[in-house]
């Protein structure tokens, strides 16, 4: 019932941490087990953590009834059982102490009693109009129409109300829209001890361009076909089938896949790549022209386990590539930037004239896919599919 309250509040970001957890984690566990659509499933490593624990106990419950057994009453959220049932008072009455606890240094950052009795049935405060139709929770159905049930009410929304007040401002991170406000809390120096919270950076998510100039998933071939939409310059490959989809499956350990096309000022390359191992020297590569050009420096090297690379820089903005896992993997020319996307989520970001990238362009007549010591009949199994390039135009470029 608290953590209800305090959401429709419209003032927390409230997170799951009860029974709905492991729902979360069992539907989080299923998404990579190969059973769900691609595309579909939820990705790992995007849920937040909290700034703020609300524990407490309570210290009175003295429901206005006879005949009512022993045993304690828990509020939601964990609390812990403290006391048990008392009666023959001429009020319902329920008392609870709430401390706030910061997670990352263990302190209590404030602590208070709240109060709930059947003659305070007026609700003001945050909680009022809204503890009035927040279902009763957990074995306090029995109460429901009672006194007991006024006082419970009471004392919730006196919780609500005490909990929005004893936050400190430096916890506040976004506005009433939902906006994140600018620089607060400890990087203000307002908040003593480490820093918690989520760190928002300037990341976006990948969005294809809007003409496409290639496109191939492979499905007009039958399972075995060697492809000719692309030129297979050295070593072999096939069509296979997996996970419902068709792929392109190299055959032995040192593949070069060529596709000549003119790409754009603003374009974009993407594709959808899977490894069943984590080896050393097992990984693929992607060249912006050929990897004999002259300027050499510009692919993605990916290997299961580890992080992705581009142009042999780690990227550590995106969480290590997992063996046996469908990961979607996408280079981005647009604006006079270059981006790298792992999973939608862009990893790599700079201005095409500085650092490793050079200023003359000089790759811009194709791609180039590379697959190192693949070998089927030891199950060292590297597959690509959904590859498209695609073209920014217009409003599209923003």
């Amino acid at each position: 019932m608290l953590s209800t309250a305090l959401f429709r509040t419209g003032k927390f970001v409230v997170l799951e941490r009860g029974s709905g957890l492991k729902s979360i984690q069992e539907e989080l566990n299923l998404g990579q087990s190969g059973y769900v659509r691609q595309g579909a499933s939820p990705q790992m490593g995007l849920m937040e953590g909290a700034d703020i624990l609300v524990i407490g106990s309570i210290t009175a419950f003295e429901p206005n009834a006879s005949g009512i057994g022993g045993g304690g009453i828990a509020v939601p959220l964990n609390l812990p059982i403290v006391g048990g049932l008392r009666v023959g008072k001429k009020e319902a009455y329920i008392a609870a102490d709430i401390r706030l606890v910061d997670v990352a240094t263990g302190r209590v950052i404030n602590a208070t009693e709240v109060e709930g009795k059947t003659s305070s049935w007026k609700l003001g405060g945050l909680g009022g109009g809204i503890m009035g139709n927040v279902a009763l929770g957990g074995g306090l159905g029995a109460y429901k129409n009672t006194p007991m049930e006024k006082a419970v009410r009471v004392m919730l929304d006196n919780a609500v109300d005490a909990i929005a007040k004893m936050t400190p401002e430096s916890y506040y991170r976004y506005s009433a829209k939902g906006q994140l406000l600018g620089m607060t809390g400890a990087a203000a120096g307002l908040r003593p001890g480490p820093a918690t919270g989520t760190i928002i950076g300037g990341g976006q998510r990948f969005t294809p361009g809007s003409k496409v100039l290639f496109s191939e998933n492979f499905s007009s071939y039958s399972i075995g076909d060697i492809p000719t939409s692309m030129k297979i310059k050295k070593g072999q490959v096939e069509v296979a089938s997996f996970h419902g989809k068709k792929w392109l499956r190299a055959l032995s350990s040192d593949v070069h896949v060529f596709k000549k096309i003119a790409l754009p000022k603003n374009f974009a390359v993407e594709w959808k790549v899977y490894f069943n191992r984590g080896e050393l020297d097992f990984n693929h590569y992607l060249y912006l022209g050929g990897e004999d050009s002259p300027d050499r420096f510009e692919y993605v090297s990916w290997r299961g386990g580890q992080y992705p690379l581009w142009s042999g820089i780690e990227l550590k903005t995106v969480p290590k590539l997992k063996v046996g896992v469908i990961h979607h993997i996408a280079v981005q020319q647009l604006n006079g930037m270059m981006n790298v996307f792992i999973d939608g989520k862009r990893a790599y970001h700079a201005p095409l004239n500085e650092g490793i990238m050079g200023g003359s362009l000089p790759n811009r007549y194709g791609i180039t896919m590379v697959f190192k010591k693949a070998n089927p009949a030891r199950n060292y199994n590297v597959l690509v599919t959904d590859i498209k390039v695609t073209k920014y135009t217009g409003s599209s470029k923003k």
